[in-house]
């Protein structure tokens, strides 16, 4: 039941109109994170400075948005093969489930280079606390709670989060919308073009439509 209240906010999706599918700015700054991916390797945020990345947050057995989000990161992979500058990181949003094993089989239909593009899972608690505290965004594992942000329309699960090179989300694109590969780029292109950020984090709401 907790799964699936959980689910409920991270494979959702909700329209929306091209107008408010992207959201740029200076967000928050990644906290630290020990992870493990596909290969049952240790992946820290530090491992991540110096690129920009893109997360998105998926879970192995969705049949539905996931695949889209999946899809979506397969192309920007292609688009970016020769770019070393640019990673992608999916955040597994079921790890009771997604055992490394099972998400480098995920990967493997995606033909992820583990070297770019990583499937994290880990412990629970630290995940749902890295997506709402990081990455701002909402989840619940209470079937009650989920209720309440589903009625405010808190669910911007299909969300993918744009971070520079020096840790600090500055974009959320809509991966759901067909124009989000091509906005995606832009930014990216856009963040390659910068020098690393110095600039401390700064605390913003959460992101909303």
């Amino acid at each position: 039941m907790l799964l699936i209240a959980a689910l409920a906010l991270l494979a959702a999706c909700e329209k929306k109109t091209p107008q408010n599918s992207v959201l740029t700015g200076k967000f928050r700054e990644v906290e630290a994170f020990n992870l493990t991916d596909q290969q049952s390797r240790p992946v820290a945020n530090a491992d991540l400075k110096g690129r920009v990345w893109i997360a998105n947050f998926v879970f192995t057995s969705c049949n539905a948005e996931c695949l889209i989000l999946s899809s979506r990161f397969a192309e920007l992979q292609r688009l970016f093969a020769d770019e070393p500058g640019v990673a992608f990181v999916s955040f597994s949003v079921d790890p009771q489930t997604d055992t490394p094993e099972r998400l480098g089989q995920f990967a493997q239909r995606w033909h992820a280079d583990p070297e770019r593009w990583y499937f994290l899972t880990g412990d629970i608690g630290k995940l749902d606390a890295l997506i709402k505290n990081s990455f701002l965004l909402p989840i619940t594992r209470d079937p009650m709670e989920a209720g309440k942000l589903l009625s405010q329309k808190l669910i911007h699960t299909n969300r993918f989060a744009i971070v520079d090179r020096s840790g600090i989300v500055e974009a959320y694109v809509d991966g759901l919308q067909p124009e989000s590969v091509s906005v995606i780029s832009r930014l990216v292109f856009e963040m390659l073009q910068e020098s690393p950020s110095t600039k401390t984090s700064e605390t913003s709401p959460t992101p909303r439509t």
